[in-house]
């Protein structure tokens, strides 16, 4: 188990096997586990790198925190390594999305995420639970565009046009629209340093 805590820490601060900035000496699942930071101050993102090269050559799993977000990335995945994952990501051959039977295709996110809420049944991944547990529902996402942002007509928040210009040097369509709704989410402009 690796568990982080990102919120403005200059170093990586994580729980592993629910101890403080345990020792990692067999890596995670017996794969080395390199941690390294990149950049500095609030803009720093650490990044935890999984070599799985020593069962599927060239093959990581990286997960990189910014503040208190969290990116899961699988660069150059293949069918070998993950072609039988099962979960939350769905189907690597066909891509479906699919509910907890493995069956149900769900297509719309928040409902998949909703389906795959954390259950008390559940193996524990972090070491403190935060609101809402099950069976409180999820709390879904606003649009940032929305009325959180109305209520905001008095602040000095960043526009729109602030948002679109950082994430303007991304050169992938979707990093830019994921780029622009997390700068106006969060409303900080170093929310850019994630991706």
């Amino acid at each position: 188990m690796l568990d982080f805590d990102e919120n403005h820490h200059p170093h990586p601060v994580y729980r592993y096997n629910f101890e403080p900035q345990g020792e990692i000496l067999l890596g995670m699942g017996g794969f080395p586990l390199n941690i390294t930071r990149i950049g500095e101050g609030s803009r720093a993102i650490h990044r935890y790198t999984i070599d799985l090269s020593s069962k599927y050559p060239g093959k990581v799993i990286t997960i990189e925190t910014l503040k208190e977000f969290v990116k899961v990335d699988f660069p150059r995945p293949s069918a070998e390594a993950f072609g039988n994952t099962v979960g939350i990501l769905g189907n690597f051959k066909t891509g479906e999305t699919l509910a907890r039977d493995q069956k149900t295709v769900i297509d719309d996110f928040t409902k998949l995420g909703i389906e795959w809420q954390v259950l008390p049944d559940d193996d524990r991944l972090f070491h403190t639970f935060s609101h809402p547990q099950f069976p409180e529902p999820c709390v879904l996402p606003e649009n940032p565009r929305g009325q959180r942002q109305r209520r905001r007509l008095g602040d000095t928040g960043i526009s729109a046009e602030q948002a679109e210009a950082a994430c303007s040097k991304l050169s992938d369509p979707m990093d830019v629209k994921d780029c622009v709704y997390d700068v106006l989410a969060t409303q900080d402009l170093d929310m850019v340093g994630a991706f």
